[in-house]
């Protein structure tokens, strides 16, 4: 098969899906040496993939608009290449596309969550994604979590929607690096003692909630700090006015969109990992944390309770004191945090993208 995968994504700053769409096509270029790929990027080849070049012919597309690329070239490029088969692994395919195609739709959120969402990237999701369902060989997702809010959703049509779990990337893992602490830590004018939270600045990842426990735990003269690493998304005005008006300007960091190799250092160093999500199709921080040995505390809800398993503390995300009682307790409770830290470099080694590729390839073929 001719495979085209459409990594048009990919050129900003990465968080979950574009990693995920990154990782998965790295690891299907490892493994796959029976079909031949072609892969879409924008502006240029993206830096993840020097090492592959010459695995795979590129196509490099002008344009960075998203509803453009998409919808007015994409419909024609599966027979300009001559493609068997195309996958979007981020956005929805487009209106049209002329050759079977898949989808990896993470979560339902656009139906469930659209508060949480821009009225235009609501809109696009929802109108280009019910289309999705419809037409897709297939449709990829992370978690039987999703797979069944999908399949309330879309009922019969979600019958085609397939599971496949997200792996766990090799950089991430548990190390003893004062050198390279020190570093990170005057980089980004970093306290001694932090509580960690990655995510995007955007509503559905209860940064509000976060920092209303915080504000809690403060008061009753909790030391660390919080740190929120992740670049700005949407509708985070009031994320940043629940600082100012709580006074905890200098308890609370955000340090802006953070590198892996950095990112690394932050998840080794933190007392705790913290992920409170509203709602998630896999949650793959927690998986970060986890193999880099961090303590992690995140949402009782859905794809995070059953990807972090027995692994992690748990609470109601909207439940300030019982994050914080859970905050608490991951810093201060020693016995529990070395149990917490076995516990999840355990779990994190059940998620590989080898396997991932090896499922990916086989829905793409129609196995």
């Amino acid at each position: 098969m001719r495979v085209g995968i459409d990594l048009t994504a990919v050129w900003r700053p990465v968080t979950g899906m574009e990693t995920v769409a990154i990782e998965m096509t790295r690891a299907i270029l490892t493994a796959d040496r029976k079909n031949r790929y072609v892969l879409f990027f924008s502006g240029e080849v993206h830096p993840a993939f020097a090492d592959f070049r010459g695995s795979f012919e590129e196509v490099i597309l002008p344009l960075r608009n998203e509803v453009l690329t998409k919808n007015v070239l994409f419909p024609f490029l599966p027979v300009i290449r001559s493609l068997d088969f195309l996958h979007f692994p981020v956005f929805p395919p487009p209106w049209w596309c002329r050759c079977p195609h898949g989808w990896t739709m993470p979560d339902a959120a656009p139906w469930l969550y659209p508060e949480t969402m821009k009225a235009k990237s609501r809109l696009y999701f929802r109108a280009l994604g019910r289309l999705a369902m419809r037409r897709c060989k297939m449709v990829i997702t992370d978690t039987h979590a999703s797979r069944d809010d999908l399949r309330s959703l879309f009922g019969k049509q979600s019958e085609k929607v397939r599971v496949i779990y997200p792996g766990t990337r090799t950089i991430f893992r548990r190390l003893r690096n004062p050198t390279m602490f020190d570093r990170v830590r005057k980089k980004y004018s970093l306290p001694t003692e932090f509580v960690l939270n990655v995510a995007t600045i955007e509503p559905r990842k209860n940064i509000v909630g976060l920092i209303r426990s915080f504000a809690k735990l403060k008061a009753a003269g909790f030391g660390p700090s919080l740190i929120v690493a992740g670049r700005k998304g949407w509708l985070y005005d009031q994320i940043f006015a629940e600082v100012s008006s709580l006074g905890l300007r200098d308890a609370v960091t955000f340090t802006g969109y953070i590198p892996d190799e950095d990112l690394l250092a932050l998840y080794n160093m933190a007392r705790a990992f913290v992920y409170p999500s509203l709602y998630e199709g896999f949650g793959l921080p927690c998986i970060e944390a986890m193999a880099s040995g961090c303590p992690v505390v995140t949402s009782n809800r859905g794809a995070l309770l059953e990807v972090t398993g027995d692994a992690a503390l748990h609470a109601e995300p909207e439940d300030v004191d019982g994050l914080a009682q859970a905050i608490r307790r991951a810093c201060e409770d020693e016995a529990l945090r070395e149990q917490l830290i076995r516990d999840g470099l355990k779990r994190s080694r059940l998620f590989s993208w080898e396997l991932y590729a090896d499922e990916m390839v086989r829905a793409m073929e129609g196995k």
